[in-house]
């Protein structure tokens, strides 16, 4: 069954909370948020926020022609990203659960805002912040299909991207024309776990 590729909305958020929890198991991202429900509800109020936002654009991938009957309303992967803009003060983020690991996501986001701010300075960008495709669908072109509309908006204003990586995922995006400019790593269970902070440049001519 075809693969269609549609923007989300708010109703989609409970479909792509599962989605994440289902698809992000580093140990980076157990640690930070294990799937427990608070952590849930944590994130989703904060898709909800993001949904909200002008610049926020998330999407999804589900199978089947709108017209047809066959259509499934199952969501097998979803990215999101922001456009390129200036950020507004600092809004208060929703607390973070204390079932997290709460000294890791200080450590962590305090290394990825200072790698990012040494990279992109001030300079407006696009930011790709999630890409998720559930396993059992993988290697299906549904990444692929959420990748080519972000490059194809980010082609089309000139500017910039900027997306941080795990080892795994660091490929996909090589595939897309990211390059790694830099890393940074924490210390999980004794072991070093770096993350790549890769970068775009739009492209006029692209091909896959």
């Amino acid at each position: 069954m075809p693969l269609r590729l549609v923007r989300a909305v708010k109703a989609d958020i409970p479909q792509l909370v599962d989605l994440y929890f289902d698809t992000f198991k580093s140990p980076l991202v157990l640690k930070v948020k294990p799937d427990v429900p608070p952590v849930r509800e944590w994130y989703k109020k904060s898709l909800e926020s993001d949904i909200e936002k002008p610049h926020t654009r998330i999407y999804k991938v589900v199978e089947g022609q709108a017209e047809s009957v066959h259509a499934s309303d199952e969501i097998i992967a979803f990215a999101k990203w922001s456009s390129p803009h200036t950020e507004p003060p600092q809004e208060k983020p929703p607390e973070w659960p204390m079932d997290g690991d709460i000294a890791l996501f200080e450590e962590v986001t305090g290394k990825a805002t200072e790698k990012k701010k040494k990279i992109m300075g001030e300079e407006e960008h696009w930011y790709l912040s999630v890409l998720a495709t559930l396993p059992k669908h993988q290697r299906r072109g549904a990444g692929s299909l959420l990748m080519n509309e972000f490059c194809k908006q980010a082609d089309q204003t000139g500017h910039r991207s900027y997306v941080e990586a795990s080892p795994l995922g660091r490929p996909t995006y090589q595939r897309f024309a990211f390059e790694t400019q830099d890393t940074f790593s924490v210390v999980i269970n004794g072991e070093p776990y770096i993350d790549c902070c890769m970068v775009r440049e739009p492209q006029s001519h692209r091909e896959h």
